[in-house]
């Protein structure tokens, strides 16, 4: 054969291998994703075993939402708004269509109808429960394709990998977790991935236009979802400003950027919740200021150069740091409300503490981030530093993303999901880069053996340690811990109402009987009064009225339930009546010792209690909580005898050898009547008590 017949074959032969090994890769990434999407999924639905149950509290309301929607059918979309709830907040009851986010029982119940009006019969509940982990599996994808973004296919693997095991994630997009969390993270990473792509250097002006739309629609719905939308929504024009600043401003950033701003800030002003007076808010208001700061940056570049030509952008920044306080102390311009302004400012919210009795409402420890994040944290650290040192568009958005939104979660224990995904895909590429660094130094070692400068045992220990760090935070814990050392720890725990809310991973049905005795044999016109945890429970599974509940919107029925409690008996009597009830309810927590001792857990109202006396102190009651409470923490005489809540609780405290125990000892109250008691004493460790007010 002829010798260029010769190098064209072999040039033909190297071809083929190299597109058959490409296609191989290809086949071999496409496999890694699916089984990293299917151990993801797989993990979420683990408490399946515990049977069709959502969890916590809140899932249940946005249930409640979902069904009212899919019982009216397509009209269900429009009646929503102007629907309102009088089994809950007695004798008010509750405008749901304007304080509630219609986001995620509207994504819900168009599936709902979407699969009836193809024949597939699905039962809500079940939809509902399984909602969250499909809505994870989308979250894992693009955290994949952002994580590729970042360092190719080995961190967008990665970043997947580390999502999918990550407890933080995992906590909140179990099967069962109903909630906004579940619609609000995929949207979220939809909307900044889609707003990366729209600033690529050779996207096409049309290009740039239909990503800028999809995120502006991502962080729309968003907007109409969950309320920590405010943090891309500010995130947004701040980052886009911090990139013409850094010398990175080009028209398609302007373009991008207004596109996307427009788009979700009309989709913000439709939801009641926000309305029209969103724009008013420091969310919107910063994206109006990021958009007159871009246009002057454009103009500066139109305008003949000189040395104010350049410095426009700078006077209109400072222009607008001095509109922002002139407005803010002309009132025109709205803060983003306690909460979201507590977690930029943690100490605000020990003034109210109404929100401070919310456990995820708690400052962060570095024991509770590390449990969410484990050794991904570390790992994200090198991620940023490499993402930093680059300093492409891509590389700032995320690294900034995920700084800021860390600082969130260590100031608000519920945040850490939303830190989550940023904490993987940072991480992801911090140790793509690691493996690559390593294997650059390994060649180099087989390449020049004689001139290393480290022992090849460290080039071997590198990916052990590694690897030995990777196996502990995905290896479950032993079987009962409290807190949960890798993913599989967070999943594999039974629904809030299976557990009956003592945080045990075992079923424990005293909650679950007291519903359903409440639903046989209370009468329907029946108001139970509560402590407000309970209050979804009582009106969405007890299907009975109550006073006061989890969305907390009048804090001043709340106090007034929590001074009841805290009040003698004539006292509590007079004020429930006067809320409109006709039962009180009441949760209580206890380790029993035999058959005739044991001690409270604190994990129901004896308890709570203590939030009930400063919520009703917020609300302008005279308590003196000294009174109460020892300085050890305890509750003194004063709460066991002459509080209503002490008294109804039956087990009391008595010392037995110099050892505090809680033996069951009810009370003979005149107004307050026992008509129902989940267990027999010293048979569980949660007992829920249902009182009949009488004359």
């Amino acid at each position: 054969m002829h010798p260029r017949s010769m190098k064209r074959f072999g040039g033909k032969l190297a071809g083929a291998v190299k597109g058959a090994l490409k296609g191989r890769l290809m086949l071999f990434e496409i496999f890694l994703l699916i089984s990293i999407l299917l151990l993801g999924f797989m993990i979420r639905i683990l408490p399946m075993r515990w049977g069709v149950y959502l969890m916590e509290f809140d899932p249940w309301m946005q249930f409640k939402e979902m069904n009212y929607v899919i019982e009216r059918g397509w009209r269900g979309f429009i009646d929503f708004f102007s629907w309102h709830d009088y089994t809950s907040w007695y004798p008010h009851g509750r405008d749901i269509g304007r304080t509630a986010f219609p986001g995620l029982p509207f994504m819900a119940a168009f599936i709902y109808h979407l699969l009836h009006g193809m024949g597939v019969e699905v039962n809500a509940l079940e939809l509902a429960a399984m909602f969250p982990p499909m809505m994870a599996v989308i979250t894992i994808i693009f955290a994949y394709l952002l994580g590729r973004e970042l360092g190719g296919k080995p961190a967008g693997l990665l970043s997947a990998f580390f999502l999918s095991i990550s407890s933080g994630h995992i906590e909140r997009s179990l099967f069962g977790w109903f909630d906004d969390e579940s619609i609000g993270l995929p949207l979220m990473l939809i909307g900044i991935w889609a707003y990366i792509q729209a600033l690529k250097d050779d996207r096409s002006q049309r290009g740039v236009v239909a990503y800028a739309v999809l995120a502006g629609l991502s962080f729309g719905y968003m907007s109409a979802s969950w309320g920590a939308a405010r943090f891309p929504l500010a995130f947004i024009p701040l980052i886009s400003v911090l990139l013409a600043l850094l010398g990175r401003y080009r028209r398609e950033l302007l373009t991008a950027f207004t596109i996307t701003f427009s788009t979700y800030t009309l989709i913000a002003v439709m939801v009641p919740k926000l309305g029209p007076g969103y724009l008013r808010e420091m969310t919107i208001l910063a994206g109006f200021a990021a958009f007159i700061i871009l246009l002057s940056f454009e103009v500066s570049r139109l305008l003949p150069e000189g040395k104010h030509t350049k410095r426009l952008p700078y006077y209109v920044i400072a222009a607008s740091v001095l509109g922002f306080a002139a407005l803010m102390v002309l009132g025109a311009a709205g803060l983003p409300g306690f909460k979201f302004l507590s977690v930029l400012i943690p100490s605000l919210r020990y003034d109210l503490p109404i929100f401070v009795s919310v456990a995820e409402n708690q400052l962060s420890t570095w024991s509770m981030l590390f449990r969410d994040f484990g050794f991904q944290s570390i790992l994200m650290i090198v991620g940023v530093y490499y993402a930093l040192r680059r300093r492409r568009d891509e590389d700032l958005i995320l690294a900034v993303f995920a700084i800021l939104s860390i600082y969130f979660a260590s100031t608000m224990v519920r945040l850490s999901t939303l830190a989550a995904p940023f904490v993987a895909i940072l991480a992801g590429l911090g140790l793509a880069e690691l493996v690559t660094g390593f294997a650059r130094s390994l060649k180099a070692t087989a390449l020049k053996p004689k001139t290393r400068a480290v022992g090849i045992e460290y080039y071997l220990l590198t990916p052990i340690l590694v690897g030995f760090i990777l196996l502990f935070s995905f290896t479950p814990g032993a079987y009962g811990i409290r807190y949960p050392l890798s993913g599989i720890d967070a999943a594999y725990a039974p629904p809030t109402i299976v557990s009956s809310s003592i945080g045990a991973r075992m079923e424990i049905a005293s909650w679950l009987k007291a519903l359903e005795w409440m639903r046989e044999n209370l009468p329907e016109d029946s108001v139970v009064a509560s402590w407000w945890d309970y209050g979804y429970w009582i009106t969405i599974l007890g299907n009975r009225t109550s006073i006061v509940d989890n969305a907390t919107l009048n804090s001043t029925q709340i106090g007034e339930v929590g001074y009841a409690f805290m009040s003698p008996e004539e006292t509590a009597y007079k004020v429930f009546k006067t809320l409109g009830a006709t039962h009180v309810l009441i949760f209580v927590t206890h380790y029993p010792y035999g058959q005739q001792a044991g001690v409270l857990l604190g994990y129901g109202d004896e308890g709570k209690w203590i939030w009930m006396l400063r919520i009703a102190v917020q609300e302008g009651y005279q308590l003196n909580e000294s009174e109460y409470m020892t300085p050890e923490g305890s509750p003194t005489d004063k709460f066991w005898s002459e509080t209503t809540l002490g008294q109804l609780i039956p087990f009391k405290p008595y010392q037995i050898s110099g050892q505090t125990y809680h033996i069951y000892n009810p009370s003979n109250l005149r107004h307050f009547k026992l008509v129902y008691a989940s267990d027999e004493p010293y048979t569980s460790y949660a007992y829920v008590y249902i009182y009949e007010l009488v004359d």
